[in-house]
């Protein structure tokens, strides 16, 4: 597992880090609560759970459905207030359409926005959560 920051873009208003998960053995659990909680220190409570809640769920299915490398990626957006989580897997294409299951209506009840993005290799889910503060 390795993490990786991308440089501040003040223009925008964006800050980016990545984390990537090489394994497929189990959900990286500890380690991923760790990384996260350092990038929403200074947020309330109730917004770092609920991203801490979003990145859970989608990275879960991802290693559900998914096979490694996984890709975490949040990007926070002073300007919106918001940050986008994304999770990437090495998924071929979806043929069948996709179904909401828990994990994801739970998320769906969180973000403001989510989608999928699917190519030849990779799956990507995303979602926008909206900060309260």
């Amino acid at each position: 597992m390795y993490s990786e920051r991308h440089p501040r873009d003040p223009a925008r208003g964006h800050d980016t880090v990545v984390l990537v998960m090489e394994d497929h053995d189990c959900p990286p659990g500890p380690e991923v609560a760790s990384w996260l909680r350092n990038r929403v220190d200074g947020r309330s409570d109730r917004d770092a759970l609920r991203v801490g809640v979003v990145v859970g769920e989608l990275l879960d299915n991802a290693w559900r459905h998914g096979g490694p490398p996984y890709v975490l990626e949040l990007t926070t957006d002073a300007w919106t207030g918001t940050v986008t989580v994304r999770v990437r897997d090495h998924t071929p294409r979806h043929a069948a359409r996709w179904r909401l299951g828990a994990g994801l209506l739970i998320v769906d009840g969180l973000v403001e926005q989510w989608g999928v993005v699917s190519a030849a290799a990779n799956t990507t889910v995303w979602a926008k959560v909206r900060f309260d503060d």
